[in-house]
């Protein structure tokens, strides 16, 4: 909240807390220097400026303890000025009253508040030190804290929001890369090749890198999009593969704009163009699909290509493991089925924010 909001609030609340002081002893006409005064707005006028003069005293105990006391002890930890600053604090309530009592209230307003019998300065000043002073020190004292724990509370989660934000924008700069490089050999193949389709294959990325360099930072995307983006990459993969690439995508449910985790899917179906069998029919990458009001189910299962290793391992799936931890940590399923000639992954994300 911003600081002028606050000073406002401030206001608002002592003016409340005057007035609702004010009105019940005016009604009541209790203060013994009025008893014989007619209840008009002159005489509510005085009334409201001793309750001001009363509160301004506890305002001066209030902010003295919240601002210049509290901070001394427990932020700052200098006791002796803490103390300091305590005993000032309470000379200046001392004067202050001692003041308003005086010099405002008896000679202008015809308020004594002793009757004719003021006290001597021995019990004024008890009163104010051992009575007056610690409940409005202990509220001050109270506020403080309170505030703090706030401030600290609302830091803490901006923080972890910032370091969540880095690390998912880190991620994804490790996961859109990826597959990029082994689009591009693909499409440089064609080209060393007089392929005719290579124009349409650098049509197909040109599209995909638009969609991940300005669409695909955002956090999440419309599932439709990533569709149509998987779409993109397997018909690449395709034109890399002159053809001989069974792949089937089954999509079912509802496929709208219902938001997922941008680039969520891209990791587990290069996983599997990168390390599986592609060019046997009985054995294709089969990638599923299903969308409906309670999640999402996403699977891809890939014969293994024994005969082709890998010697500087992945990225791509322990950075999905990553973001699935960080963008749905109660609300998805990862399950990895790794046989002697198959390779599975099933992704179910729960409960999403459209159901």
């Amino acid at each position: 909240m911003k600081k002028k909001y606050i000073i406002l609030l401030h206001v608002a609340f002592w003016a409340v807390f005057i007035i609702s002081n004010s009105v019940p002893k005016f009604l009541a006409n209790n203060f013994f220097s009025y008893k014989h005064t007619a209840p008009d707005a002159v005489l509510y006028f005085k009334y409201l400026l001793i309750e001001f003069g009363y509160t301004l005293i506890l305002i001066s105990c209030f902010y003295g303890s919240y601002l210049f006391i509290a901070p001394q002890f427990f932020v700052h930890k200098r006791y002796v000025q803490g103390i300091v600053f305590m005993i000032l604090c309470m000379a200046l309530v001392i004067l202050l009253r001692y003041a308003l009592e005086y010099g405002f209230f008896l000679p202008v307003l015809g308020f004594d508040n002793y009757m004719g019998h003021p006290w001597p300065a021995k019990r004024y000043i008890s009163n104010i030190v051992l009575y007056y002073f610690p409940g409005n020190f202990m509220y001050g004292m109270a506020y403080f804290f309170a505030e703090n724990w706030y401030k600290n509370n609302r830091r803490h989660q901006e923080l972890q929001k910032e370091k969540l934000s880095t690390e998912l924008a880190f991620l994804r700069s490790q996961v859109n890369p990826h597959f990029l490089f082994n689009t591009i050999n693909d499409i440089y193949a064609l080209t060393y090749q007089k392929s005719d389709q290579a124009p349409e294959a650098l049509l197909k990325l040109s599209v995909m890198l638009r969609y991940m360099l300005r669409d695909g930072n955002e956090d999440f995307m419309p599932l439709n999009r990533e569709v149509e983006y998987l779409e993109n990459a397997i018909a690449l993969q395709r034109i890399g593969a002159k053809g001989v690439a069974y792949i089937n995508f089954t999509q079912e449910g509802y496929i709208g704009d219902q938001p997922v985790a941008s680039l969520l899917f891209i990791a587990f179906v290069e996983n599997a163009f990168k390390h599986g069998v592609l060019n046997e029919p009985a054995s294709p990458v089969e990638i599923y699909l299903h969308a409906d009001n309670l999640g999402i189910i996403f699977n891809v299962r890939n014969k293994k290509n024994k005969g082709l290793k890998d010697i500087r391992g992945g990225i791509g799936l322990s950075n999905v493991q990553r973001r699935l931890q960080l963008i749905y940590p109660d609300r998805h399923q990862l399950t990895v089925s790794d046989s002697a000639d198959f390779y599975e992954v099933n992704l179910i994300l729960k409960q999403n924010e459209w159901s």
